[in-house]
């Protein structure tokens, strides 16, 4: 996956998988919409939003915090389908993701 390269190579050249595994997933969600396949979609998101943590902490600075926004609105939309009574262990999942993103922006500079 391009996400877990970009996650394992250093750099730049890390930033740029990442950039390109945002670009895939944001592709996918054309594919994988929330009326037609709800839970591919919140995987999407939430894979989506992961991408764009590790970008953002890369990225740094003001493209940072937009990007971490990105992700905490990635989080929040595939909890719209990750609900807790329906899927509790993917809800924590995502939940735990949007708490340390949430975290991750208000301690950017």
């Amino acid at each position: 996956m391009l996400k877990d390269q970009g996650t394992r190579t250093e750099g730049e050249a890390g930033v740029t998988l990442l950039a390109e595994a945002v670009k895939a997933y944001r592709a996918s969600l054309t594919v994988y919409t929330k009326e037609q396949l709800p839970q591919y979609w919140a995987i999407t998101q939430n894979n989506l939003g992961n991408a764009l943590n590790e970008q953002s902490v890369r990225t740094g600075g003001k493209e940072g915090k937009e990007l971490m926004r990105q992700a905490i609105n990635a989080y929040g939309l595939a909890l719209e389908v990750r609900a807790i009574d329906a899927f509790p262990v993917q809800w924590d999942e995502t939940m735990n993701s949007l708490r340390i993103a949430k975290k991750a922006l208000e301690e950017m500079k």
